[in-house]
């Protein structure tokens, strides 16, 4: 959802686009620059196809902290006890309370939580499943509501058609201005009573059914 900026002087650094940077076979299907993907989740559970966790990273070591709320698996400097920073030597991982958006290191900006989303594009060729991470906390709270309600409608989430958009969106955050940025937003441009008749279907069955169905007695 962004591309690195290479300026002459100094480090690059990410910026924002208002749409999906794709691979070129995305791009054949969707077109150079879409806003709108369409998509399938592969399995019931959201633990494995949108997982959410307070991470934080090291230049150095990497992913030094994984917390869900509750538990953490931390980073430590085996010699003076601190998280792991630039200046370890050598780390000692271990599991320690996890206090979520009180903890120092959320309140300075270095933790923040993070949904890894995990999708099928079923028009798409090949095999396998595509990635998207965001830690936009509009984003996430989106694509958690339209999984609410894909299941509450349909009585399932796996296999079921839907659309993965880029939209724009009003905020004011604390200290700065009101602007614009692009939120992901989980929606489905089919009918309600086909997306029900799909989720009918045995997931596996779901992409084999054609377009037209014929007409039954």
């Amino acid at each position: 959802m962004g591309i690195k900026v290479e300026p002459e002087q100094g480090n690059p650094y990410p910026r924002p686009v208002k749409y999906f940077v794709c691979t070129p076979e995305v791009q054949a299907v969707f077109g150079a620059e879409p806003t709108e993907l369409r998509i399938m989740f592969p399995v019931e559970d959201e633990q494995k196809f949108a997982p959410q966790w307070y991470r934080c990273y090291s230049q150095t070591w990497g992913l030094i902290c994984r917390g869900n709320g509750e538990v953490a698996d931390r980073s430590f400097d085996l010699h003076t006890g601190a998280l792991a920073s630039r200046t370890t030597k050598e780390t000692v991982r271990r599991e320690v309370p996890c206090p979520g958006p009180k903890c120092s290191e959320v309140q300075k900006r270095q933790c923040r939580p993070v949904m890894s989303l995990l999708f099928l594009l079923p028009e798409v060729p090949g095999l396998g499943v595509w990635q998207l991470d965001t830690s936009s906390f509009y984003s996430i709270r989106n694509i958690n509501s339209g999984i609410d309600l894909a299941r509450e409608l349909c009585g399932r989430v796996a296999m079921v058609p839907l659309q993965l958009s880029r939209v724009p969106m009003q905020v004011t955050p604390e200290g700065e201005k009101k602007k614009t940025i692009h939120i992901l937003f989980l929606s489905s441009h089919v009918a309600l009573a086909d997306i029900q008749r799909a989720a009918a279907l045995p997931p596996g069955r779901v992409l084999l059914v054609p377009d037209t169905p014929e007409e039954e007695p």
